[in-house]
Protein backbone atom coordinates (compact mmCIF):
# COMPACT_ATOMS: atom_id res chain seq x y z
CA UNK A 1 0.00 0.00 0.00
CA UNK A 2 1.32 3.41 -0.97
CA UNK A 3 0.09 6.58 0.76
CA UNK A 4 1.14 10.08 -0.22
CA UNK A 5 2.73 12.00 2.62
CA UNK A 6 0.51 15.00 1.94
CA UNK A 7 -2.42 12.80 2.95
CA UNK A 8 -0.56 11.65 6.05
CA UNK A 9 0.10 15.27 6.98
CA UNK A 10 -3.56 16.15 6.46
CA UNK A 11 -4.63 13.29 8.74
CA UNK A 12 -2.07 14.25 11.40
CA UNK A 13 -3.22 17.87 11.27
CA UNK A 14 -6.88 16.93 11.52
CA UNK A 15 -6.24 14.72 14.57
CA UNK A 16 -4.05 17.40 16.17
CA UNK A 17 -6.83 19.95 15.73
CA UNK A 18 -9.41 17.54 17.11
CA UNK A 19 -7.33 16.93 20.25
CA UNK A 20 -6.63 20.63 20.63
CA UNK A 21 -10.32 21.54 20.49
CA UNK A 22 -11.25 18.73 22.89
CA UNK A 23 -8.93 20.43 25.37
CA UNK A 24 -7.69 17.31 27.12
CA UNK A 25 -4.64 16.22 25.11
CA UNK A 26 -2.46 19.23 24.33
CA UNK A 27 0.81 17.26 24.36
CA UNK A 28 -0.59 14.79 21.82
CA UNK A 29 -1.92 17.68 19.74
CA UNK A 30 1.48 19.35 19.85
CA UNK A 31 3.26 16.18 18.75
CA UNK A 32 0.90 15.48 15.85
CA UNK A 33 0.89 19.13 14.76
CA UNK A 34 4.70 19.13 14.72
CA UNK A 35 4.79 16.08 12.47
CA UNK A 36 2.19 17.59 10.15
CA UNK A 37 4.02 20.92 10.06
CA UNK A 38 7.30 19.29 9.02
CA UNK A 39 5.69 17.45 6.11
CA UNK A 40 3.54 20.40 4.99
CA UNK A 41 6.48 22.78 5.22
CA UNK A 42 8.56 20.52 2.98
CA UNK A 43 5.78 20.50 0.39
CA UNK A 44 5.58 24.30 0.53
CA UNK A 45 9.35 24.49 -0.05
CA UNK A 46 9.17 22.03 -2.97
CA UNK A 47 6.56 24.25 -4.60
CA UNK A 48 8.77 27.32 -4.25
CA UNK A 49 6.99 28.89 -1.29
CA UNK A 50 8.18 29.89 2.14
CA UNK A 51 6.99 27.62 4.94
CA UNK A 52 5.45 29.31 7.95
CA UNK A 53 8.32 28.07 10.13
CA UNK A 54 10.90 29.83 7.94
CA UNK A 55 8.87 33.02 7.78
CA UNK A 56 8.36 33.10 11.55
CA UNK A 57 12.02 32.37 12.20
CA UNK A 58 13.21 35.11 9.81
CA UNK A 59 10.92 37.69 11.40
CA UNK A 60 11.91 36.66 14.93
CA UNK A 61 15.64 36.84 14.15
CA UNK A 62 15.20 40.27 12.53
CA UNK A 63 13.30 41.57 15.57
CA UNK A 64 15.88 40.11 17.94
CA UNK A 65 18.72 41.70 15.94
CA UNK A 66 17.06 45.12 16.02
CA UNK A 67 16.44 45.01 19.75
CA UNK A 68 19.78 43.40 20.54
CA UNK A 69 21.42 46.36 22.39
CA UNK A 70 24.84 44.72 22.25
CA UNK A 71 23.72 41.34 23.54
CA UNK A 72 24.64 38.07 21.89
CA UNK A 73 23.37 37.75 18.31
CA UNK A 74 20.50 35.32 17.83
CA UNK A 75 21.39 32.93 15.02
CA UNK A 76 18.84 31.27 12.78
CA UNK A 77 19.84 27.93 14.38
CA UNK A 78 19.27 29.23 17.92
CA UNK A 79 15.90 30.63 16.93
CA UNK A 80 14.92 27.31 15.32
CA UNK A 81 15.94 25.50 18.51
CA UNK A 82 13.83 27.91 20.57
CA UNK A 83 10.83 27.54 18.26
CA UNK A 84 11.12 23.74 18.30
CA UNK A 85 11.81 23.40 22.03
CA UNK A 86 8.29 22.36 23.11
CA UNK A 87 7.98 19.87 20.25
CA UNK A 88 11.40 18.36 20.90
CA UNK A 89 11.08 18.35 24.70
CA UNK A 90 7.80 16.48 24.32
CA UNK A 91 9.08 13.71 22.08
CA UNK A 92 12.68 13.23 23.29
CA UNK A 93 14.16 12.40 26.67
CA UNK A 94 17.79 12.66 27.70
CA UNK A 95 19.44 10.10 29.96
CA UNK A 96 19.14 12.07 33.21
CA UNK A 97 17.75 15.33 34.54
CA UNK A 98 15.13 15.49 31.80
CA UNK A 99 12.05 14.31 33.65
CA UNK A 100 9.83 17.40 33.28
CA UNK A 101 8.88 20.07 30.79
CA UNK A 102 8.21 23.71 31.64
CA UNK A 103 5.96 25.31 29.05
CA UNK A 104 2.26 25.80 28.42
CA UNK A 105 1.24 22.83 26.23
CA UNK A 106 -1.92 24.57 24.99
CA UNK A 107 0.04 27.60 23.76
CA UNK A 108 2.78 25.42 22.27
CA UNK A 109 0.19 23.31 20.44
CA UNK A 110 -1.55 26.47 19.20
CA UNK A 111 1.74 27.84 17.84
CA UNK A 112 2.52 24.63 15.97
CA UNK A 113 -1.03 24.33 14.71
CA UNK A 114 -0.92 27.91 13.49
CA UNK A 115 2.18 27.19 11.42
CA UNK A 116 0.81 23.88 10.11
CA UNK A 117 -2.56 25.40 9.18
CA UNK A 118 -0.80 28.30 7.42
CA UNK A 119 1.21 25.83 5.34
CA UNK A 120 -1.94 23.81 4.69
CA UNK A 121 -3.70 26.87 3.30
CA UNK A 122 -0.68 27.69 1.10
CA UNK A 123 -0.79 24.18 -0.32
CA UNK A 124 -4.52 24.23 -1.06
CA UNK A 125 -3.75 26.28 -4.19
CA UNK A 126 -1.42 23.59 -5.55
CA UNK A 127 -2.50 20.27 -4.08
CA UNK A 128 -5.90 18.65 -3.73
CA UNK A 129 -6.63 19.48 -0.10
CA UNK A 130 -10.01 20.40 1.28
CA UNK A 131 -10.67 22.99 3.94
CA UNK A 132 -11.86 20.66 6.67
CA UNK A 133 -14.24 21.86 9.37
CA UNK A 134 -11.44 21.77 11.95
CA UNK A 135 -8.97 23.69 9.77
CA UNK A 136 -11.64 26.29 9.10
CA UNK A 137 -12.58 26.54 12.79
CA UNK A 138 -8.95 27.00 13.85
CA UNK A 139 -8.35 29.65 11.21
CA UNK A 140 -11.50 31.53 12.23
CA UNK A 141 -10.49 31.47 15.90
CA UNK A 142 -6.98 32.73 15.11
CA UNK A 143 -8.43 35.51 12.97
CA UNK A 144 -10.87 36.49 15.73
CA UNK A 145 -8.04 36.65 18.27
CA UNK A 146 -6.08 38.84 15.88
CA UNK A 147 -9.04 41.18 15.53
CA UNK A 148 -9.29 41.46 19.31
CA UNK A 149 -5.65 42.49 19.70
CA UNK A 150 -5.75 45.28 17.11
Amino acid sequence: MSVEKINIAAELLDRALDLYFRGDSYFSSLHLAGAAEEILGNYVTRLGGEPSFENTRSVAVAIADRSNDGAETITRRKMADTMNLPKNRTKHMNASGDDCVSFDPKEAAKDLLDRAVSDYYQLMSYVSLEETALVKRFNQEIMQRGDQTS
